[in-house]
């Protein structure tokens, strides 16, 4: 019998019976409550093994459940062989022969009982993960600054951070290396990069892992740590800037305003294994920022007005490279913005905004070309500037450097 079973079927537990006064009464039921209550904060105070034995009631089964030493709950197939000290490889092994192969989908939570530690204890090698913001240097934080333009760090570096980032890393004499996370080749680029890591670790480096905008905003930096854990470190997180809400404010875009939008949602337009999200049903009142979207465009405006009930006309921008000199945001509706953004090119990294917040701000003087146009069997052609019902208008904005209107 354990000790759990102990209590329920002590008189303690029971329930009072009609015969008791109602004093001893009142003073059972309040027992009857403060037990559990108590007993819980007591196994608090205990080693998770006394906490096993006492709910098993086999102290084998408790040291099973509570391994002498945590350290090989990050030693496994994963881990690298490292330098000693004397010129030698030792490989770090696993404590059974049963863990799961390394791969990339997000480990049970109980496989990881604590922390590793920041510094890896054999090659002494670290990794910080960085948000770089939306483009901009100057949107940079200042340990991000920092950590990108020391010499002495190993940078892994995702593609579509800005050129005028890597500009700074390059005056800085910076080594740092690109991964290639072009659509469809996602899992190699990934792979490579987890090499990469790991050769800066055993080489003893301190490599920090640059990632677009915030690294924890659709970014896969909680898988990222989850795998450098299975490298035997706890990396540093440098947020950043998120391109969901500096991506619309540098384009004049409010993701909220008061009688307009009370609520924010923010999408991505990959799921795992490039699938698509759900939905988000409409409400007038609501702002959805998609984020990494704009190659299903179409798609994803097509599917929001068929399945999520989105009115055609529901306003919609685009913000391509936020921040960066080259900034532009393009404006329609949920039925003519697709169309836009194949007549202007609009490339990632791109911030898609869906709501009536779009147009609280801009006036007309903000948009340097107005387009109207029409679509026939789903080409694309130029209006003959006679409004009719079957044209569909959009506006473009070219936007100077940090969002100014010009």
């Amino acid at each position: 019998m354990t000790i759990f079973e102990a209590i329920r079927s002590s008189q303690l537990m029971q329930t009072p019976s009609a015969a008791m006064s109602p004093t001893r009464r009142h003073h059972h039921r309040a027992a009857h409550y403060l037990v559990p209550l108590l007993l819980t904060a007591m196994l608090l105070q205990m080693p998770s093994s006394t906490i096993a034995f006492l709910t098993t009631g086999s102290q084998s089964q408790a040291a099973h459940r509570h391994p002498s030493s945590l350290q090989n709950a990050y030693r496994d197939e994963s881990s690298f062989p490292l330098n000693n000290g004397n010129g030698q490889q030792q490989t770090s092994t696993s404590s059974t022969s049963s863990s799961p192969q390394q791969n990339h989908d997000v480990p049970q939570l109980s496989k990881f009982k604590s922390r590793p530690p920041k510094i890896h204890p054999d090659s002494g090698g670290r990794i910080t993960l960085v948000g770089s913001g939306p483009g901009s240097p100057s949107l940079l934080t200042l340990a991000a600054h920092s950590l990108i333009t020391d010499p002495s760090n190993l940078l892994i570096v995702d593609r579509l951070v800005s050129a005028e980032i890597r500009t700074l890393m390059d005056e800085a004499g910076v080594n740092y290396k690109i991964a290639n996370k072009t659509p469809g080749c996602q899992m190699a680029a990934q792979d490579e990069i987890f090499e990469w890591c790991k050769e800066g670790l055993r080489n003893g480096k301190h490599v920090v892992r640059l990632k677009i905008g915030d690294p924890f905003v659709f970014g896969r930096g909680g898988e990222e740590v989850l795998q450098f854990r299975q490298f035997g470190v706890e990396p540093t997180v440098i947020p950043g800037v998120s391109a969901a809400f500096s991506a619309p404010l540098l384009a004049s875009i409010p993701v909220t305003h008061r009688g307009i939008s009370n609520q924010v949602v923010m999408c991505t337009g990959y799921g795992k294994n490039n699938t698509s999200p759900d939905l988000i049903q409409y409400h007038p009142e609501q702002t959805v920022v998609f984020l990494m979207a704009v190659g299903r465009l179409r798609k994803l405006c097509d599917s929001l007005i068929h399945q999520a009930g989105y009115p055609p006309q529901t306003p919609v921008g685009i913000v391509e490279r936020a921040g960066c000199p080259e900034q532009r945001t393009v404006v329609g509706t949920m039925e003519s913005i697709a169309d836009l953004a194949e007549r202007y090119n609009v490339r990632p990294p791109s911030t898609i905004v869906v709501g009536e917040v779009v147009n609280v701000l801009l006036t007309e003087e903000d948009f340097v070309e107005v387009v109207k146009i029409k679509v026939e069997q789903g080409g694309l052609l130029e209006s003959d500037g006679v409004v009719d019902s079957e044209e569909r208008g959009g506006m473009i904005v070219k936007s100077g450097h940090h969002g100014l209107i010009v």
